[in-house]
């Protein structure tokens, strides 16, 4: 039977956990006043946090147009400025469950001078924030150098790469206003902190999900056996081969799913 070696911290960081507690009280209010709920985008980047919203009647939309007004979920990433206003305007009922370090990096963003983004462009969370600013965005330190001469201060993505952070800084040009939020730093450290003492690591969470593949980055760059599991119907036979197996989670992953995929692993035999 294989032994399962948990990190000190994994999955749900706070401010998942406050998103969707509040996303699952808007549902409960517009089934009792008898309108609609809905959710802007994924509330978070979990594929199960998702089907137990729309479990619950929630729709996910990405704008007003063509919908009854009722309760607007603002997913765990935030929403552009202009974008709320459009829903605000329309007569949806704001429910806002934006991560408050997300909230504080739009308000320095709106403050900044000469600000740009450092992030992935296509992440939820910087489309948010060029809603709030439409600013340049550096994913790379190959990037920061073709920005025109000058000091930037930036706003990083609460998720982003480290090692890409790290060289983008060392070229000087660019000082971020916040860090890798302490969540997402917090579930690093604890898997480096196993990693050495498992033959194999588990990451539970979902391919769309920024922080859990940083994780799974983070473990095949010790060298390590690395499976990415969004369901416990998804464990690959493959695992059973190792005795100790590491487990960790994104911050978007439930505690019922990281609950069945360990219980699976730990009844196998």
């Amino acid at each position: 039977m294989p032994k399962v070696v948990k990190a000190s911290a994994y999955g749900f960081c706070g401010g998942v956990r406050s998103a969707v507690e509040k996303a699952v009280s808007a549902a409960d209010k517009a089934k009792r006043e008898g309108i609609p709920c809905y959710v802007y985008g994924n509330l978070v980047h979990s594929r199960a946090v998702m089907s137990e919203l729309e479990a619950l009647g929630v729709e996910k939309i990405d704008s007003p147009s063509g919908h009854k007004p009722g309760y607007l979920i603002i997913r765990a990433h935030g929403i552009g400025d202009r974008l709320r206003s459009e829903f605000e305007a329309a007569g949806f009922l704001i429910c806002d469950a934006t991560c408050p370090v997300v909230l504080r990096n739009m308000e320095r963003l709106r403050q900044a001078d000469n600000p740009v983004i450092i992030g992935q462009r296509c992440h939820a969370e910087v489309q948010a924030l060029l809603g709030c600013r439409n600013v340049p965005v550096v994913e790379s330190a190959e990037e920061s150098e073709k920005l025109p001469e000058g000091k930037y201060q930036a706003v990083v993505q609460t998720t982003f790469s480290e090692n890409e952070l790290a060289s983008i800084r060392d070229k000087g040009r660019i000082e971020p206003l916040n860090t890798i939020c302490m969540a997402s730093e917090e579930r690093r450290k604890a898997l480096r902190t196993i990693i050495g003492d498992v033959d194999a690591i588990v990451v539970v969470g979902d391919s769309i999900s920024a922080n859990t593949m940083e994780l799974v980055s983070i473990s095949r760059s010790y060298g390590k056996p690395t499976f990415l599991i969004s369901s416990d119907a998804d464990i690959d036979e493959e695992l059973f081969c190792y005795n100790r197996i590491g487990l960790t989670a994104g911050a978007s992953a439930p505690d019922s799913l990281v609950d069945a995929v360990r219980r699976k692993i730990e009844e196998h035999g």
